[in-house]
């Protein structure tokens, strides 16, 4: 549906992706930044993005079938307050905090315009593995922005971080790290402002989480979304010193459930392996920084297993755990606790679908698919381009259609 609407000063048109707008006459701030006459933006499905007729008259192309004129701004003015606040200093990290469908992202990227008033760069960090605008699920990914933008999927992720997990709290000391780990490298290459959007992780765990997260991290400034008894409890658990500024969610946010979070996931891999293709390297040329047969060491089969039924093909020992490939393949990993040793049972091919972090000299520089993986050579679908010589495993499965399903090789307590 192709609509042409009129704005008058003081209105803003909502639409709801996935939809296309495009400036036919006039100008409009975008979440912070001007658009004018003959630009055009994309709107994810499930997302929601505003077009505020500030300072003229406008008129706006949509393609798309919902979307609705309001009155004023929906940026709350506790944004633009915390915005000037923040941006008085041209360094330092600011991290916005708050629980799922707050308004994390959509105030990540106003910051980010807002800054680019003053600065001429400025970083974003993406925390979130399960919802990443940045990259792809499973990773931390951090990127640079020089000119206004509409949505942070627009901006290219120059550090991937991969986690290989889409729930925080399966991996949070890798997490922690991985976040320290963009930031000093987006530091490294002398981008001094950096907005952090952490993720919707708020159980008493989760903001216990994000306390330590801020303590290694040090922001000069946290923006929290969160409101009553998680408000409270995050005051308490949080240093003392942190310089925190409370910030109003938008009444316009767009509510997803879960399923529409896995739809945003699903979309986001088929977008990033759109332009793949597959990638053979040779095994003994390539280091798998966590596979439990190559790396492992091989093991006798417990006798008790084969009275289980078990027809097992190899054995091996792996951070102390025992890893037995079987026969034929398994729908998932089972395990097992046999005469007090942890054991893993494994089908063949277990590993073809898994998502995978690809690196080069001790970084991830991208990510990929495993299509097969035999003793001479490892088959990966994969949009990268450069040479990589590491594997790192992760815990996500993809089907040809890209619907994702949790593949937990990994003992629980090696995830605690």
């Amino acid at each position: 549906m192709r609509q042409r609407v009129s704005l008058k000063i003081g209105k803003t048109l909502l639409v709801d992706g996935p939809a296309t707008v495009q400036v036919a006459s006039g100008m409009v701030n975008v979440m912070g930044a001007v658009f004018s006459e003959g630009s055009w933006t994309k709107v994810r499905g499930f997302r929601r993005t505003p077009f505020y007729a500030e300072h003229s008259e406008a008129s706006l192309i949509v393609e798309g079938a919902k979307y609705r004129v309001v009155e004023g701004s929906t940026i709350p003015g506790s944004w633009v307050e915390a915005a000037e606040k923040t941006g008085a200093d041209d360094k330092g990290v600011i991290a916005v905090v708050g629980e799922a469908d707050s308004g994390k992202t959509s105030l990540a990227t106003f910051l980010v315009n807002y800054y680019l008033n003053f600065q001429v760069e400025v970083g974003v960090v993406d925390a979130d593995p399960g919802q990443n605008d940045l990259g792809i699920p499973g990773t931390v990914s951090a990127g640079v922005v020089n000119k206004g933008l509409s949505d942070l999927c627009h901006v290219k992720p120059e550090v991937i971080e991969f986690i290989g997990l889409t729930a925080p709290e399966s991996e949070v000391e890798e997490l922690k790290q991985a976040v320290a780990t963009a930031i000093r490298r987006l530091r490294s290459r002398g981008v001094e402002k950096i907005v952090l959007n952490t993720d919707g992780w708020v159980d008493s765990r989760g903001l216990d989480f994000k306390a330590e997260l801020i303590s290694i991290v040090k922001p000069s400034f946290v923006l929290s979304l969160l409101e009553g008894e998680k408000a409270m409890v995050f005051s308490r658990v949080v240093d003392p010193s942190t310089r925190m500024l409370k910030v109003d969610k938008s009444p316009y946010v767009k509510r997803r459930t879960r399923m529409h979070r896995r739809m945003l996931r699903m979309l986001n891999y088929r977008r990033h392996f759109a332009r793949s293709r597959l990638v053979r390297r040779v095994m003994r040329e390539t280091g798998f920084l966590n596979h439990p047969f190559i790396n492992g060491e091989p093991v006798p089969t417990p006798e008790e297993l084969k009275g289980l039924g078990f027809n097992a093909l190899e054995t091996r020992r792996y951070m102390n755990t025992l890893y037995v490939k079987t026969k034929g393949e398994t729908e998932e990993p089972v395990t097992l606790d046999v005469d007090g040793k942890r054991v893993i049972i494994l089908g063949e091919g277990w590993e073809k679908g898994l998502l995978v972090g690809l690196g080069r000299e001790g970084r991830i520089i991208g990510i990929g698919i495993i299509d097969s993986l035999s003793g001479d050579e490892i088959i990966v679908k994969t949009p990268l381009t450069a040479w990589f010589d590491t594997v790192k495993l992760g815990e996500i499965k993809l089907d040809a259609a890209f619907n994702e399903k949790n593949f937990y090789w990994k003992p629980l307590r090696q995830r605690d």
